[in-house]
């Protein structure tokens, strides 16, 4: 089966503007949209596979071997005041000074 980076290779896209038809030049240009959209989601949804992978394993690790320490050593990540001072200010109403992230981007970087 081919992924979006195989069809956009082997140039089954039409993306040439010099077509009779106007139509078939903005389909061309939405596939290729399309496909490049469709490849960063197949890119992440890698990565979040590979972080699962690791979370997996190191979850075996710890089950199978206890009295072990994990490889990896997890802990919750502290609030430092800056950032309950930006929870704080946005819970009334003013500015937070510092752009939102996701979960999963803390997560994953």
């Amino acid at each position: 089966m081919a992924d979006a980076r195989d069809v956009l290779d082997s140039g089954k896209t039409n993306t040439k503007t010099t077509t009779k038809k106007p139509t078939e030049a903005v389909s061309g240009e939405v596939n290729t949209l399309l496909i490049k959209s469709i490849t960063n989601i197949e890119e992440k949804v890698e990565a979040i596979d590979w972080k699962l992978w690791e979370i997996y394993n190191i979850i075996k690790d710890y089950a199978e071997n206890p009295s072990v320490s994990p490889s990896t050593s997890v802990s919750q990540p502290q609030a430092s005041p800056a950032d309950v001072a930006v929870e704080v200010a946005k819970l009334l109403g003013g500015a937070g000074g510092e752009e939102k992230k996701s979960v999963v981007k803390k997560l994953f970087g």
